[in-house]
């Protein structure tokens, strides 16, 4: 059931501890980075402090105009932040787990390799378009999910409409049946809305690990791979859905218990002890969640070498060559 993170642990050994410190590294750096457009929020809620009245508290106009341009400033330095330098890192952190699978090393300056010169552009192409197609997605689904919720709300007030003058118990159970009956259809929806996602995620993914592999690739070529790994090769990306939601189930299962177990720990201990343990807990929290999510990425990294290497051995000898 779970093999995906089986393999990827099998592949990884002795790797995985490094892979996992360069990944929290490069997270850490990555969100030192977004804090740079933090600034300008900051600044225009300091201004706007500043030049509150002292008698009434309300801020001036030039305060709030401050305001105003610090936020569009810095959504608009965000989006930057986030396109032309964090995704392109977050190529690079993806790498690690790549070569975690393949039973290489991974290299910390990996990080940093779809910045450099004859990477970033290829690089910028990918990632646009990917974000020009997730906000297409998004806002499809967000009009799905808006008919779906009118329909539902429409339909269930019609019957309560319809139902209200009569006050008999059989009509209350009627009511009530027909209220099931459109959440499971609401249910069955929303399950159908997740499919295309999902498999539009693992496109995403593979289509992006295509790039990291191949990166002098055309972009619609990498597209093209992505999708035939994600829907044409012989692991079903559904047993990859259900290995890592079940994965997840398991994993949050014992967390819960030994959240419950700590808890009834820690209610015995004096105070003092009580703040180190807690600490001490929270820290291994920390731990035990990055550690499932590491097995998580490895096994969508395994997925796509397992079906890359059913569909295109050509290509994967030719990586060898082009990684490294």
């Amino acid at each position: 059931m779970f093999k995906f993170q089986k393999d990827f642990y099998k592949n990884g050994q002795g790797l995985h501890l490094k892979t996992i410190l360069y990944s929290v590294l490069a997270s850490i750096i990555m969100t030192i980075i977004m804090l740079i457009p933090g600034a300008a929020f900051l600044i225009g809620v300091i201004t706007m402090s500043a030049t509150q009245n002292d008698i009434t508290g309300e801020p001036s106009g030039a305060g709030v105009a401050t305001f105003i341009i610090s936020m569009i400033i810095g959504i608009i330095l965000s989006l930057v932040v986030y396109i032309f330098i964090l995704i392109p890192m977050a190529y690079g952190m993806l790498k690690y787990y790549k070569d975690t699978d393949l039973s290489r090393t991974p290299r910390f300056k990996d990080l940093f390799m779809f910045l450099k010169k004859g990477n970033y552009v290829k690089t910028l192409k990918l990632t646009l378009i990917i974000f020009v197609l997730s906000v297409a997605i998004y806002i499809i689904i967000y009009i799905v999910v808006f008919i779906v919720e009118i329909i539902f709300f429409g339909i269930f007030g019609t019957s309560m409409a319809i139902m209200q003058p009569d006050s008999s118990g059989s009509n209350v159970g009627v009511m009530s049946i027909s209220l099931i009956i459109l959440i499971l259809f609401m249910i069955v929806v929303m399950l159908a809305i997740f499919i295309p996602i999902y498999y539009i995620i693992i496109f995403i993914a593979n289509t992006i690990l295509v790039h990291v592999d191949q990166r002098s690739l055309p972009t619609f070529t990498k597209l093209s791979i992505g999708w035939n790994i994600t829907s044409k090769g012989p692991n079903n990306a559904w047993k990859l859905l259900f290995s890592n939601l079940l994965y997840f189930i398991i994993a949050y299962i014992i967390f819960a218990v030994l959240c419950i177990i700590s808890a009834l720990i820690i209610s015995i201990l004096p105070t003092a002890l009580q703040i180190i343990f807690g600490i001490f807990l929270y820290i291994i929290g920390f731990i035990y969640m990055i550690i499932i999510s590491h097995f998580v990425y490895g096994s969508v990294v395994n997925f796509y070498h397992k079906n890359k290497n059913a569909l295109y051995p050509p290509h994967n000898q030719e990586n060898e060559q082009t990684n490294y």
